[in-house]
């Protein structure tokens, strides 16, 4: 069963980021994603004056999916907690594609998008 999770402790946050190939940053904000008890993915993001931050996506033989499901959710826990707009910081064919299954939108030769109503039903 696929599970994601955010990473609370420091010592598997930065397991899970070293297992991934992410560049672990203790002063971020991580989520894996589990298949049974194997790790899968990871991600990490952080908010910087109001406005989200998706630093870095990993998934196992990047796998689409695995990243939709992983970055819908950091989209949905900064909506959660109020965050408006947020930036998919990586670049390249797999998170160019990747940023559009997510929900990110070009802007400025950024991926970016806007997260009010994304989550309910008004977005449609």
């Amino acid at each position: 069963m696929l599970k994601v999770i955010p990473m609370k402790a420091a010592q598997e946050h930065e397991r899970v980021c070293l297992k991934c190939g992410l560049e672990y940053d203790k002063n971020q904000f991580a989520y894996a994603v589990y298949e049974d008890d194997e790790v899968m993915g990871a991600s990490q993001f952080y908010i910087e004056n109001g406005i989200g931050y998706l630093s870095d996506l990993r998934v196992a033989e990047n796998s689409y999916p695995l990243a939709m499901l992983l970055g819908r959710s950091v989209l949905n826990f900064l909506d959660l907690h109020g965050v408006s707009e947020v930036y998919f910081e990586k670049k390249g064919d797999f998170y160019d594609k990747a940023a559009k299954m997510i929900g990110f939108k070009d802007k400025d030769g950024e991926h970016y998008a806007y997260l009010p109503g994304m989550f309910t039903a008004e977005h449609h």
